[in-house]
């Protein structure tokens, strides 16, 4: 079965070195905090369930380094078929877990161990989607208090998530794609940002090729649309005074534009003999449209003085 991007970031998650003792223990306050609330740890004291064997090794290692309690694993399938599902417990009780924790209530005050707060979080109440989806990072938390609380934190981490309610609880989430890189990178998920990164560079690559392709569309287009309008006004010129009615030195040209509509300065230019730059080109042109502009000015006011004499 395919494994979840939000899965494998959990995973790589659950083989982060615990380096400092109380970044093992911020951590394992958020996954009690976060992962249940007090009244379902029930009287085994049940610290986590969970159907992945990683988290569940990554809580119980936490587990047995900082809370100095008895401690157990259990296996279950339900119905005794399916996948198994996990369970982390202390044989001491919930009031042992609840007597740990009420003696933690302060927030870390440590970058580290805020960042490790984050990562127990996540570990078992967050969730991150794939990013070649739509952006998203979002923590499912259970009481209001503890939303605020991890709010707080993901704050003074430089993090900037949304808090809305949903009906299994309240949401913090992060839809900017730099905020989730960062959110990542301080849990330790550098794999994940690998994946963020990729798929930002890839898109930065293909818009800019299509910044590119759409650019020398437009660029096309728009000298398709010029020589046509050279080309009409050349046979405009030719109709009324006759090649030899043209300047000598813009016969040549005028020939090649109404032959090569679509040709650009540079391609024509190549055909003259002997052969002129784009800025030659572009000059000579711009005197056939000025000597047509002449042309039809002066035409104008002979149909005009005919109408007049009509009268």
């Amino acid at each position: 079965m395919a494994v979840s991007f939000s899965l494998e970031a959990k995973e790589e998650l659950a083989r982060v070195k615990k380096r400092r003792a109380c970044c093992s223990e911020a951590e394992l306050v958020a996954v009690l905090r976060q992962g249940k609330s007090p009244a379902l740890w029930g009287d085994e004291g049940l610290l986590v369930i969970t159907a992945h064997a990683a988290i569940a090794r990554r809580i119980y290692s936490l587990a047995r380094s900082v809370l100095g309690l008895p401690l157990q694993v259990k296996i279950e399938r339900r119905g005794g078929k399916g996948r198994p599902v996990f369970k982390v417990l202390t044989p001491a009780g919930r009031d042992a877990l609840a007597d740990w924790l009420a003696l933690r209530q302060r927030v870390p005050e440590q970058q580290c161990c805020r960042a490790a707060y984050l990562r127990g979080a996540f570990l078992v109440a967050g969730s991150v989607n794939k990013p070649t989806t739509t952006h998203h990072l979002e923590f499912l938390i259970e009481g209001e208090d503890e939303a605020l609380r991890l709010q707080d934190i993901m704050r003074h981490l430089e993090l900037q998530p949304r808090l809305s309610r949903r009906k299994g609880g309240l949401v913090l989430y992060l839809k900017d794609s730099e905020q989730i890189v960062r959110a990542l990178s301080l849990m330790g998920a550098h794999s994940a940002v690998l994946a963020y990164e990729n798929v930002r560079i890839f898109k930065e690559m293909r818009n800019r090729v299509n910044r590119l392709v759409n650019c020398e569309t437009a660029n096309l287009s728009k000298s398709v649309e010029t020589g046509l309008r050279q080309a009409e006004n050349i046979r405009y010129l030719v109709a009324t005074l006759g090649w030899e009615g043209l300047p000598p030195g813009l016969q040549e040209i005028a020939a090649l534009r109404l032959e090569h509509p679509e040709a650009s300065l540079k391609e024509l230019g190549e055909m003259l003999d002997p052969p002129v730059g784009k800025s030659g080109v572009n000059h000579r042109l711009r005197r056939l449209e000025h000597l047509t502009m002449k042309v039809r000015a002066r035409r104008g006011e002979l149909d005009a003085t005919h109408d007049n004499s009509s009268c």
